[in-house]
């Protein structure tokens, strides 16, 4: 029988069909692994070799070492690493009976005691790898638990054994915050349901940020208040909250359910269970907003278009309007709601500038609107006036005070409100409003030309200079 006779054998794998001798042998580490190993008061540079899924032995340079048959503490620093200084990483050790001096090492242990049930990363969470101490290879890896600090994965490839110490790049495809590189070192390895899987820190702050800015955008429970204080004014927030104009059932239902959080937070709608009570006789003519950070709804609010109907405008049916408004045509802002774990100015920002965006394009020369207290001096720091009357609150009955916004007084004026109003609308007006158009939007709401391209190349020259 030929040698290659075996390989064909009827009944047999080809992968069973390998020499004992040869089974395992080019496993993805089996090259020696430069370190430094410091034990018991002694520090020297080591080689490190895997034998199997639990254990490495530590090959030392000749020398005298004291012989201590009890387990002891070593640390190993990776010559092949991502990080500068090295940072060690302790493992348990005994000495060997080899001639040579050598360290049989642990490199199993017990499930880390850090890790919190929030931490559970989704089950279709997964990333590419690759470490220095890996010859060419691209590791795929299913996470299992990850926070900004510390995580723990699986390896789905069966030719590398992972040793902890080592440095790997973990690359993210997140469809909301993009492509996400961080470095982490492996701590140790243990045992999960029949699984084994290895836990790790995150080695820098960079990486920190990437995990943590991928998980505001994926994970429920992890919100503003999980970042550090000064990544919550970062730029990077805002641009990670996308609007949308919510049309779907689904996405409706999402809208509703952070209605109801929102005025929950305030001590209001505490007897409501079911969000789409909260759906009122306003909502079928309202143009309906959504803030969202990844696949989580996070803001709302409308724009209800009364198209001069009475009945179809909420304050009016409370209270009623100066005719000027009802002659002039105006559009009623209403139902603004943050998640409380997300307030913040970022979503606030994106609500407004969309809900400009609209009254905008619907060419309505007011915003009508009511506010709480609270709210009405950032209205006004804004642009908004009072009216002489008030109403109360739909879900509270607390008194809120009628106010309303010149869009038309807005992008013709230079005045005091100017620096926080173009800090708010500016990206709004430099969007909607064309050179083309300023002409007919100055006539329709009877305002200065000159005004309106004078306020729009100031917001436009803003945007060049923040980026």
């Amino acid at each position: 029988m030929s040698a290659n006779a075996v390989s064909v054998l009827p009944g047999n794998e080809l992968g069973a069909a390998l020499s004992p001798l040869i089974r395992g042998v080019a496993q993805g580490q089996c090259h020696r692994i430069p370190v430094h190993a410091r034990f018991e008061g002694h520090s020297v540079p080591a080689t490190l070799a895997v034998q199997d899924e639990a254990h490495c032995l530590l090959e030392l340079p000749a020398g005298v070492y004291s012989s201590n048959p009890g387990p002891f503490t070593v640390a190993l620093c990776f010559q092949q690493c991502l990080h500068r200084p090295q940072v060690p990483v302790n493992l348990q050790g005994r000495w060997s009976g080899n001639e040579r001096p050598c360290l049989e090492l642990v490199s199993y242990g017990d499930r880390p005691t850090y890790l919190n049930e929030r931490d559970r990363a989704e089950a279709s969470l997964r990333a590419a790898a690759r470490s220095p101490v890996l010859f060419n290879r691209r590791l795929n890896v299913q996470l299992h638990y990850l926070s900004p600090l510390n995580g723990v994965f699986t390896v789905l490839d069966r030719d590398v054994v992972i040793v902890p110490g080592m440095d790997l790049e973990l690359q993210f495809n997140c469809p909301w915050s993009g492509v996400a590189m961080v470095r982490v070192q492996v701590l140790g390895r243990f045992e999960d349901q029949g699984r084994l899987l290895c836990h790790f820190r995150v080695l820098d702050k960079p990486s920190s940020t990437a995990v943590a800015l991928m998980l505001l955008c994926q994970r429920r429970h992890f919100s503003f208040d999980s970042l550090p204080a000064a990544l919550r004014k970062s730029p990077a927030i805002g641009r990670l909250i996308h609007v949308a104009i919510v049309e779907g059932t689904g996405a409706m239902d999402d809208l509703l359910t952070c209605r109801l959080a929102a005025n929950r937070h305030y001590g209001r709608l505490e007897d409501v269970q079911d969000p789409r009570a909260l759906w009122d006789e306003w909502d079928p003519y309202a143009i309906q907003v959504s803030a969202r950070l990844g696949n989580k709804c996070v803001g709302a609010g409308r724009v209800v278009v009364n198209s001069g109907h009475r009945e179809r405008c909420e304050i009016e049916m409370a209270t009623p309007l100066p005719r000027w408004l009802w002659t002039a045509g105006f559009v009623e802002m209403s139902r603004v709601a943050i998640l409380p774990e997300y307030a913040g100015h970022h979503v606030m920002l994106a609500l407004l500038r969309e809900l400009g965006r609209i009254t905008l394009h619907l060419q309505s020369r007011y915003i009508v609107l009511d506010a709480i207290d609270i709210l009405v001096p950032i209205y006004t720091r804004l642009g908004a006036q009072c009216l002489p009357i008030s109403k109360k609150h739909p879900y509270s009955g607390e008194t809120v005070r009628v106010m309303y916004f010149d869009v038309g007084r807005l992008l013709s004026s230079l005045d005091w409100h100017l620096p926080q109003w173009l800090y708010v609308f500016g990206p709004t007006i430099g969007h909607s409003v064309h050179r083309q158009h300023i002409a007919q939007l100055a006539a329709r709401f009877r305002v200065s030309a000159t005004g309106i391209r004078v306020k729009r190349g100031i917001a436009r020259a803003l945007k060049t200079f923040m980026g």
